[in-house]
């Protein structure tokens, strides 16, 4: 007979219930769990007169970190967790009941699986044994369904096995190897031993302990993060480099979240080579990246560095050399311009240091504002990921951004692309991702449908998205809000911020021009110094082109192809340009429109130079368009998007040929004429702001925007806050 606890024959367990009367049970089992010993006790122990059970080794000596589930040493069943309470009750107090005999074998580990019945007289038939595969565990009783395949031979006392099995029992049990104590690693980290049934209900008592929401919660977070808390102390090179950071200013300087907050990016970019530190606006993200360049410098990596240009001084402050409060760490980045990604671009610096970024070295590169950089297809992002990223074998990559999400979902894949040097199964090894295009689909399409709810609630949103995308995002992104570091440092105090007054000051009158609506009316029409390539077209070709269009036809080039086209829409761009510069100011406007009016007049003397000398001459400047927008990223990302494909030159000698010379030229003068009308009238607007300037307590100013600070001065002088205090920060700035 067989017993697999499968075939029609009895399970284990049945054999055991059906079989067992008053007398002694001898077992030996490599492992066992609360329930089958519980079952036990239930079902054996008023009929058992004596127990003798020879346990393999369950828990590793030298681990002092074991949990008392490592008993189980089986996968159980949500149900059955939820009786595990009670089931661990009850193998406790069986395993103290006297007649509970138990031995483990050390160092041997016991693989053996038998159980020896002896009835209480000598009626051998009544006497059996069970011997195979079965584990003293719900599994191996066959008490519930498992995919382990089991195989066991029963058999009664008058089968000649039985008295063999009885002498090897008595010869185990009476062997040195098996103790009635177990070793256990001690407080002071040196072997000691115990009671090794004492040990076992100890570890069981653990199962039934009343846990508080806290402490299963920090429990959850040792599951999930344990590995790592200890794999990070337990590697001593990784500790030294830690400790020559915590030595530096720059660390000594940070709060503690942001200590924590380095340290989690240093080990996402040790283990991943790629984080984005997402932390929210003034929590000071330069700093914590500050203290992650500090750590990868001392390792030896270069780090290049890449910011929008108007933000080049928040770092270039903590250079060496500069006699910032962090001299002492002398600090060492080459700083470039997300503008910069494009070899020409790289190649026009003097320090050289584009060598730098295609080197042999092992690189950091932190990308400053790196929502920036989150369309795949702009000509900067393939700049980077073709000409740096993928020619170097080691690169790590720190991307900083308040806003790492600003169109869709597909900005921050974009984000993580550049992490793994584009590759779509780039995170197959590091966290199993296989196809990154295929989880951002999923979850923007999730994100659609859950936006259209009529109540949309986050909770429900991040129901619905697919589990990788959460492991990518615990993995690769830091992200803390004011409110999640004031309920977790309860030194630290965030300053209430009084409400902010927003006024929006238009300029009432620049010289001749008596409103601001009247000075946009004398923009300039065309700006056609910005768009030859409308000029380079023949009449012909324009008809053409408008009768396809009338027609609904399709056009044989994209917008992006299509020079007149692409353009116009930079030109459209150009005029957003200057009217945000004079919402900034009346002086960046002034700037604005004096460097558009220079680069008509070059135009111009271009033409002219052509008709004097015949002289070849490319009529495009757009690198000159590119450098007056190149602060404002908001239009650098679409013109960077406008600037996809190959660009084509376009000569004086095809506009002349188009026979449109005489109308660019013609052109160029009324934008130039134009360009000067708005530069007079701000000229007589400077002329009057210098007299203000110059004039003795003088609080009235003809600048709007300046005249309504003033105001708004005098009334905190008159009418002070917080205990009488006047002083008052001014922070301006204008593009």
């Amino acid at each position: 007979m067989l017993l697999d606890n499968k075939n029609d024959n009895l399970k284990v367990w049945e054999w055991i219930d059906k079989y067992s009367g008053e007398g002694k049970l001898d077992m030996v089992t490599g492992y066992f769990t609360a329930g089958a010993l519980a079952w036990l006790a239930r079902n054996t122990a008023e009929k058992i007169k004596q127990y003798r059970m020879i346990l393999g080794e369950i828990t590793h000596t030298d681990n002092q970190n074991s949990q008392a589930l490592d008993l189980l040493n089986e996968t159980i069943t949500i149900e059955s967790a939820f009786k595990l309470n009670t089931l661990a009750a009850e193998a406790v107090e069986f395993l103290k009941l006297d007649k509970v005999q138990l031995k483990t074998l050390e160092p041997n580990f016991c693989h053996a699986k038998v159980y020896l019945y002896k009835y209480k007289d000598k009626d051998v038939q009544k006497h059996y044994f069970i011997t195979g595969s079965s584990n003293l565990t719900e599994a191996g009783l066959g008490m519930r369904q498992t995919s382990n395949v089991e195989l066991n031979i029963p058999g009664f006392g008058s089968n000649p096995h039985y008295k063999e099995l009885i002498e090897w029992f008595e010869d185990l049990w009476k062997k040195p190897e098996a103790h009635i104590e177990k070793t256990i690693m001690g407080a002071d980290g040196k072997p000691i031993k115990v009671p090794f049934k004492q040990y076992l209900i100890d570890e069981l008592s653990k199962l039934f302990i009343q846990y508080t929401p806290e402490q299963i919660y920090y429990k959850i977070l040792y599951e999930l993060f344990g590995k790592d808390l200890l794999m990070a102390e337990n590697d001593p090179n990784f500790n030294r480099q830690m400790g020559r950071l915590e030595n530096s200013v720059i660390y000594n300087s940070l709060y503690d979240f942001q200590k924590k907050g380095a340290l989690s990016l240093i080990k996402m970019l040790q283990k991943y080579n790629g984080a984005i530190l997402a932390d929210a606006v003034g929590l000071g993200k330069t700093w914590t990246a500050l203290a992650v360049i500090k750590f990868f410098q001392l390792q030896g990596r270069e780090t290049i560095l890449l910011c929008p240009k108007k933000l080049q001084y928040n770092w270039r402050m903590y250079l060496k050399n500069q006699d910032s409060r962090f001299e002492k760490d002398q600090f060492e980045y080459f700083i470039r311009y997300h503008t910069d990604l494009s070899g020409e671009r790289l190649e026009t610096y003097s320090d050289r240091a584009d060598k730098v970024f295609i080197n042999e070295k092992p690189k950091l590169i932190v990308i400053d504002e790196s929502h920036n950089l989150r369309n795949d297809k702009s000509k900067r992002y393939q700049y980077l990921l073709e000409e740096i990223l993928k020619e170097n074998e080691d690169v790590k990559i720190l991307m900083l951004s308040a806003t790492p999400i600003n169109n869709s979902l597909n900005d921050l894949r974009n984000q993580f692309k550049l992490i793994v040097k584009g590759e779509n199964d780039g995170f197959r090894e590091s966290l199993d991702v296989r196809n990154l295009e295929a989880i951002f689909r999923q979850a923007q399409t999730s994100f659609a449908k859950w936006s259209k709810e009529a109540e949309p609630k986050i909770g429900d949103f991040i129901k619905m998205l697919p589990a990788k995308y959460l492991t990518l995002t615990d993995a690769l992104i830091v992200a803390r809000t004011r409110k999640m570091i004031e309920e977790r440092e309860d030194k630290l105090v965030f300053p209430e911020k009084t409400k902010p007054e927003n006024h929006f000051i238009t300029p009432n009158q620049f010289g001749h021009f008596e409103s601001f609506e009247e000075l946009l009316d004398h923009f300039p029409a065309k700006l056609s110094g910005y768009q030859p390539a409308f000029y380079a077209e023949s009449m012909v070709e324009k008809r053409a082109k408008a009768e396809k269009k009338k027609r609904g036809e399709k056009l044989e080039e994209s917008v992006l192809e299509d020079e007149v086209q692409r353009q116009f829409f930079l030109v459209r761009m150009m005029y957003i340009l200057m009217v945000k510069r004079l919402e900034s100011s009346w002086y960046s406007f002034y700037s604005t429109v004096k460097k558009i009016l220079a680069h008509h007049e070059n135009a111009l003397k271009k033409i002219k130079d052509y008709e004097a000398g015949n002289k070849e001459t490319e009529a495009n400047l757009e690198a000159e368009q590119l450098s007056l927008i190149e602060d404002e990223d908001d239009l650098i990302n679409e013109i960077d998007e406008l600037s996809l494909g190959k660009k084509k030159k376009v000569l004086l000698k095809d506009i002349d040929k188009a026979g449109n010379l005489k109308l660019y030229k013609k052109d160029l003068k009324k934008d130039i004429e134009a360009l000067q009308l708005i530069i007079n009238n701000l000229k007589t607007f400077e002329y009057g702001i210098n007299l203000e300037i110059h004039k003795a307590k003088n609080y009235q100013s003809q600048d709007t925007k300046l005249q309504k600070l003033i105001e708004l001065i005098i009334q905190k002088q008159l009418y002070p806050k917080n205990d009488g205090n006047v002083k008052v920060l001014i922070f301006t700035g204008y593009r």
